[in-house]
């Protein structure tokens, strides 16, 4: 039972033979270059040198090699348990981790290459996939996030390694948002809407593991709903407010708590930016009012069924061929469009600018995971 990718991890010796090596293809349409072929962690990033990329030009650029060290006997109780769930298999988690490494799309598909027990060919078994390469779909305006099309070394995905360091709830929770930072990649070209809510979502999934090692869920429900601990504690003392508290954990401060992560992990602006006035303030307190919007515009969409503006969809604005894209949402003082009207301000930030800010907040609390403790 647990992530596999994990306790792989946990389990790899550079002094112990595998139990088995098996080889998987990772699609992208990033150009990819370096390779990690190291002895430091069971897992290799071999480049495949596809010498072909582009936006929605998706080819096999990356294999990945696993060296096995766990075993293959597990044991399930017969109850229901989702706490390590999170929808994929083992590649799926080093490619999610990869992706978001990286900014840039990754999907990994079935095994091409077997090294085991079963075959005494020092080459290995191949196999064949029958699979379809993954699409993408690039409309006629552009591509929506233009910016994760671009190239990357992959001797940097080293830094998966450590992770075996961390503890698994830890580790879950890093590839849940990973997984769904991925999903919002490969879908943001034909479903823009969507993949705003997993964008958010996988910040929603770190904010609310990195929150719970900052206090307890009983000392937020006092902090956040102090007459609801005054009754529950009058009527079961402190053992209820716990067990109330547990229950509705993720739910407490929810807005609160997604901007506090998202300033907390801030990243730096991008080194390329367009000019002032089509650029985003690029501050705490500027993505402070950034952030209440978006998170308006996702609880409107969630629960009121109403989209995410139309606007905030679309590819970004270039001024020219030279310049980058720009930051805000809209450059006008409104925007109007399938029925609907918003002000400039209430289009704050482009999606590739969004996916940027993102990107830099999950990476940098992966880094802040592998931080000594003081």
């Amino acid at each position: 039972m647990g992530v596999l990718s994990y306790w792989n991890m946990k389990e790899f010796s550079p002094d112990s033979k595998p139990n088995s090596i098996s080889e998987y293809p990772l699609y992208s349409d990033a150009h990819i270059t370096g390779e990690l072929n190291d002895k430091k962690g069971p897992y290799k990033f071999l480049n495949m040198i596809s010498g072909i990329n582009g936006p929605g030009l998706v080819y096999d650029a990356i294999t990945l090699r696993m060296f096995w060290y766990i075993g293959y006997q597990s044991t399930f109780g017969v109850k229901t348990d989702t706490s390590k769930y999170h929808g994929g298999w083992v590649t799926d988690e080093i490619a999610a981790l990869a992706s978001l490494k990286l900014g840039i799309r990754l999907k990994a598909g079935t095994m091409t290459r077997s090294y085991n027990a079963y075959s005494d060919d020092e080459f290995g078994t191949p196999r064949s996939t029958r699979e379809k390469k993954p699409e993408i779909d690039i409309g006629i305006r552009g591509a929506v996030l233009p910016s994760i099309v671009k190239t990357v070394n992959i001797s940097e995905l080293g830094n998966i390694y450590a992770l075996h360091s961390i503890s698994e709830e830890q580790y879950i929770a890093l590839v849940r948002a990973s997984r769904m930072y991925q999903d919002a990649l490969w879908i943001v070209e034909s479903e823009p809407q969507l993949a705003w809510l997993m964008l958010i979502s996988s910040l929603e999934t770190a904010a609310n593991q990195w929150s719970s090692e900052q206090d307890t869920p009983a000392e937020r429900l006092r902090a956040l709903k102090p007459n609801l601990a005054d009754i529950l504690l009058e009527s079961g003392g402190d053992e209820l407010v716990e067990k109330v508290a547990n229950e509705i954990i993720h739910s407490l401060g929810a807005t609160t708590k997604f901007i506090k992560f998202c300033l907390q992990f801030m990243p730096s602006p991008p080194e390329k930016r367009p000019p002032e006035w089509a650029r985003v303030k690029w501050t705490k307190t500027g993505f402070r009012e950034i952030l209440g919007k978006l998170y308006d515009y996702r609880s409107s969409a969630l629960h009121g069924g109403t989209p995410f503006p139309a606007p905030l969809c679309s590819p970004p604005n270039f001024i020219s061929k030279e310049e980058c894209p720009t930051e805000k949402g809209s450059l006008g003082l409104a925007a109007h469009t399938l029925g609907a009207s918003w002000k400039s301000e209430d289009l704050p930030i482009s999606m590739d600018t969004f996916h940027y800010f993102a990107n830099g907040v999950l990476n940098n609390w992966w880094s802040s995971l592998l931080a000594p403790r003081s």
